[in-house]
């Protein structure tokens, strides 16, 4: 089970009642998830010194990382935005940034999983990098076992 820290804030999307009756931007309206977080890229970590940058960040509090669909790297940051107000609307809506004008309910966190991956603790990034490095141990040392084919002439 998870253990989050104190003060760890989870990045949760509202449930609506009769929401399997609700389209996907109906859902999208009410939601607000989009307007919680803060992403972006980040490389694989290759080094040891990556390694310990992203460790480093997930000891903050309300950062994440996470593996999206497309094998990319990213740093989750939940914190809302400034803008948002206490009914969910937005408080800038005709002049807000081009990045949510541009947001679709197709890109949804909540209406579709994004990620493949989620690393919320040190120890959870730590244990993937471990596994991938195994696999990649077990595959290296199953090519070296196959016999070789011998030409015949």
């Amino acid at each position: 089970m998870l253990e989050l820290t104190k003060g760890d804030a989870p990045l949760v999307f509202p449930q609506f009642e009769n929401e399997d009756k609700m389209t996907v931007s109906e859902i999208c309206c009410k939601c607000t998830g989009c307007c919680r977080y803060v992403s972006v890229d980040i490389k694989k970590p290759r080094s040891k010194d990556q390694i310990d940058l992203y460790v480093w960040y997930l000891l903050h509090r309300n950062v994440q990382i996470y593996i999206d669909n497309d094998k990319g790297w990213n740093l989750l940051f939940i914190t809302p935005c400034t803008k948002l107000q206490g009914d969910g609307k937005c408080g800038i809506y005709p002049t807000r940034p081009k990045l949510c004008k541009d947001y679709s309910a197709s890109s949804c966190s909540r209406t579709g999983k994004d990620h493949t991956h989620l690393f919320m603790t040190p120890d959870a990034l730590l244990g993937y990098l471990e596994e991938e490095k195994n696999k990649k141990t077990k595959k290296k040392v199953s090519n070296l076992k196959k016999p070789t084919k011998k030409k015949t002439k």
